[in-house]
């Protein structure tokens, strides 16, 4: 694993990260009617429900990487032209 994906992984803590409200309630309600689902429906949805939400997490985890990875590569872009300004 490179340095930009050790910081983004959190295995380098330059700062705590804390969750905005907003997101804090969101994952909320998507953990509350996750659990209302799984309770509900019957075993081959049940199943097909859980490998959407793990799907559903590896292309958000893999999206934040990618936007990390970026946002990163454009900082360094910026410092860079602000040298041969």
């Amino acid at each position: 694993m490179n340095f930009i994906e050790e910081l983004y992984y959190s295995n380098i803590r330059p700062q705590s990260a804390t969750l905005s409200e907003r997101r804090k309630h969101a994952s909320d309600i998507v953990s509350k009617i996750s659990e209302q689902l799984k309770v509900t429906l019957a075993e081959p949805e049940r199943t097909l429900f859980e490998r959407l939400l793990e799907a559903e997490d590896e292309i958000a985890e893999e999206t934040g990487l990618s936007d990390f990875k970026l946002g990163f590569s454009l900082g360094i872009q910026m410092m860079v032209d602000s040298f041969i300004l």
